[in-house]
């Protein structure tokens, strides 16, 4: 390896990150060793090398190539700081230690930041432009005493907000979240009001676990790898139904721990989710799956939680580090599940993991049917199309809902089996209906349209408007009353405050089931469910529903009454 430059090391480190074997093993650690010694010159340089540390970390084929590419890593923000200033530039928004990041969050994300990482961001006045909606969310901060300075014109909003933060701690924007905590009574209106203003923040990552190099969740020998990674799974069903060598529920302080990592892991991209903004810390599951692979499922709060369907985000952590995530909505003993595997981690074993992930919600909620949709494969999705996604679903076992798209991937698929590659516009023509992958256990009785969700709020505005009240808050309360009679719940004492809120809120969408002349251990397996909907674990609810085969199938017939009338 003598007279390789920096560049010449990476890029062969790089061309075998994801090959196994003792040859392989024993070339990435004269690498590594190799880059030790060597100066990185160019931010498309040091890029290439932080994607790739990160895939030998995750996927190390060896202890000593672990702690080669950690050490590495704990060595970059050194790195970027001996490039030139405009070379530092080009890695902003890269995610790597030493650099910045540079994005307008929403107020989840924002306050998450402040709270997790005071200090690290500030506004980014210079791409803040037009201030105003600033300046009607900073009139709400306002003592009566300051109004006249602050609207005088003798200032303009960072010069206002520099003279309110020069005596705190921290930043600018570290002193905006501080004034938003003293008044969580009024979240909602708070959060409407950020999210109006559109603040840019500018982070300076340094080396916190805000950056790629430095997050992970580290709870857990590392494992390490000598077999090639598994790019085809041949007997999917299987591997779902298979059960896992271990799943817990974290402790409170290690699900908020395994949150911050999946804050990180988008906000660094770029990127957020709803199953992250509003997960639950005390409802996050760890399930492990071997190879070092761990999912995490993230439970959402009570507050956050939708009306019928059950929905959970999901953290894929190899050795700690998290390389993807997605999110799971569940209906009754259904699923509809996305992924995203970040970009340092491709070439690893997309198909294996996305059966890990079923795996583990068929593990937590019983669902037997795994439903993706066409965007996933095609549909309005130009990646997904030249990709040619379908047919990672396809090989999986999904298989298209409508019987002629079925018989065109049957015939497509003989070609590809060939060698052939797919035209465009045929993978568009694939792309027009849902796919499902179903296990041995499923019925076709059991599924359930997702469109006709929707109608099941038509079926609780119906309800509501059937009582004639004055208000629509009366109505709630009468049919939740009526609904408590009809299902013989004499009391809810000892009930937690969400789980009666909970039974409210689902009340008109029950009580159009009209549950009274059901056998009485219907009724309380139903009452049961809805008391778990507001409960501290809603993994509970939907296995609860999955079992709740007269709800279900009067639900289903009402929905699809209502849906054919439109």
């Amino acid at each position: 390896m003598a007279g390789r430059s920096a560049r010449q090391t990476i890029s062969c480190l790089h061309a075998i990150r994801n090959r196994y074997g003792h040859e392989a093993a024993s070339e990435k650690q004269q690498l590594l060793e190799a880059l030790a010694l060597q100066e990185t010159r160019s931010a498309s340089d040091l890029g290439r090398l932080h994607a790739t540390l990160c895939f030998l970390r995750a996927f190390p084929d060896s202890t000593e190539v672990h702690e080669l590419a950690g050490r590495e890593l704990r060595g970059l923000a050194a790195r970027v700081s001996t490039l030139g200033r405009q070379q530092i530039g080009c890695l902003d928004d890269s995610g790597i230690a030493g650099t910045v990041l540079n994005y307008a969050f929403s107020w989840e994300v924002a306050s998450w930041i402040a709270r997790r990482f005071p200090g690290v961001a500030i506004i980014d006045w210079e791409s803040m432009g037009d201030t105003s909606r600033l300046d009607e969310l900073l009139e709400h901060l306002l003592h009566h005493t300051e109004s006249d300075y602050f609207d005088s014109g003798h200032v303009n909003t960072e010069e206002w907000l520099r003279i309110s933060a020069e005596h705190s701690q921290g930043t600018d924007f570290d002193w905006l979240m501080s004034e938003f905590r003293d008044r969580r009574h009024q979240r909602q209106f708070w959060t409407s009001m950020y999210n109006a203003a559109d603040i840019p923040l500018r982070c300076q990552l340094g080396d916190s676990a805000l950056s790629k190099t430095f997050n992970e969740f580290g709870d857990a020998p590392v494992v390490t790898r000598s077999e090639p990674m598994q790019n085809r799974v041949y007997r999917a069903k299987q591997e779902v139904m298979k059960p896992l060598r271990s799943i817990q529920l974290l402790s409170a302080s290690d699900g908020q721990r395994l949150l911050d990592v999946a804050m990180s892991s988008l906000a660094v991209r770029h990127r957020e989710t709803i199953h992250f903004n509003t997960a639950n810390p005390s409802e996050v599951w760890m399930a492990d799956v071997g190879r070092g692979v761990k999912i995490a499922a993230l439970g959402l709060t009570p507050e956050g939680r939708y009306p019928l369907e059950c929905t959970m985000g999901f953290l894929i952590l190899s050795n700690g580090v998290p390389i993807g995530y997605g999110g799971s909505s569940m209906f009754y003993r259904q699923a509809n599940n996305g992924i995203n595997i970040f970009d340092e981690y491709r070439g690893s074993e997309a198909a294996w993991l996305w059966v890990q992930v079923m795996r583990v919600f068929h593990a937590l909620s019983g669902c037997n049917r795994f439903i993706a949709n066409p965007y996933q494969f095609g549909e309005d999705n130009v990646e997904a199309l030249k990709s040619g996604a379908f047919w990672f679903y396809y090989r999986l076992g999904y298989r298209p809902v409508k019987a002629d798209i079925r018989k065109l991937a049957r015939n497509e698929y003989a070609k590809v089996s060939k060698g052939e590659r797919t035209p465009i516009n045929v993978l568009r023509t694939l792309a027009t209906c849902d796919m499902h992958f179903v296990l041995p256990d499923a019925q076709q009785s059991e599924y359930f349209d997702e469109a006709w969700i929707e109608f099941a709020s038509l079926l609780a505005t119906r309800e509501i408007a059937k009582t004639r009240q004055s208000s629509r808050r009366r109505a709630t309360d009468a049919i939740a009353h009526r609904l408590s009679a009809d299902l013989g719940l004499a009391s809810m004492d000892g009930w937690s405050a969400e789980e009666r809120r909970w039974f409210i809120r689902l009340a008109p969408i029950v009580s159009a089931t009209h549950p009274a002349a059901w056998p009485k251990r219907d009724r309380n397996a139903l009452v049961a469910m809805l008391r778990a909907k507001g409960g501290p674990d809603e993994r509970d609810y939907i296995r609860r529903f999955g079992r709740h085969k007269r709800f279900f199938a009067v639900l289903k017939k009402a929905c699809r009454s209502v849906a054919a009338e439109h």
